[in-house]
């Protein structure tokens, strides 16, 4: 970065004043638990006391493997068990209905929306994953399967510039991807309505820096 600022005229927001930004509205969705969570819950808690008391191996469990359990449930409880039901409440859920009425009622300046999601990314072999759970959704509901896209899918540069541009021309409306691949250097703001955040980066400064880059 100093040799960076050697050859540049670095500016930040807070040396700008006068930087004009687009108005952001926030809105924070909470979802009731369902009783299946709050049951998992209550399990990864006695698993924590457990650990916190030595009574278990760290290879056999450790505080670690309960964070990321804690964030499956939250996120959806077919994370950590297929075979529970897919409950209308969920986050998934929820956010899922919101992205398909505003998808509706922007259909006439065929705008766009992103989705966030770090946590179950497609992996194609056949288990059970969030985004292919909102696409099929999206699609039973009436979105053209080829105004989805996955970013996950698109693995070259060239093949990224390509999906970019077609959400920029309203093509592609919905984009789904996680903070890493859809988080910085992603240019798709032209028709750019809303972004979904169906779970939090591990670090904070993501958040911030995933929003400049959408909106600047």
């Amino acid at each position: 970065m100093n040799n960076f600022k050697e050859a540049a005229d670095i500016k930040t927001a807070d040396m700008l004043p006068d930087l004009k930004t687009p108005k952001v509205n926030f809105h924070n969705v909470a979802v009731e638990p369902t009783q299946h969570q709050k049951d998992m819950v209550a399990d990864l808690s006695e698993r924590a006391v457990k650990v916190q008391l030595k009574e278990v191996e760290p290879h056999v469990d450790n505080m670690l493997c309960i964070t990321n359990g804690g964030r499956k449930i939250g996120l959806d409880q077919r994370l950590l068990n297929p075979l529970l039901p897919d409950e209308p409440g969920t986050k998934v859920n929820v956010c899922t209905n919101n992205v398909f009425d505003i998808w509706q009622k922007t259909a006439e300046n065929k705008s766009t929306q992103l989705v966030f999601c770090d946590f179950s990314t497609p992996k194609n072999d056949g288990s059970f994953n969030v985004y292919d759970d909102i696409r099929d959704k999206l699609v039973a509901k009436g979105i053209p399967k080829n105004e989805i896209a996955f970013i996950h899918e698109y693995d070259s540069e060239d093949k990224k510039k390509s999906l970019f541009s077609q959400v920029r021309k309203g093509q592609v409306r919905v984009l789904l991807g996680s903070t890493a691949k859809l988080g910085s250097g992603t240019n798709v703001q032209d028709k750019l309505i809303a972004l979904h955040d169906l779970d939090a980066p591990w670090r904070p400064a993501e958040v911030g820096q995933t929003l400049r880059n959408r909106v600047g």
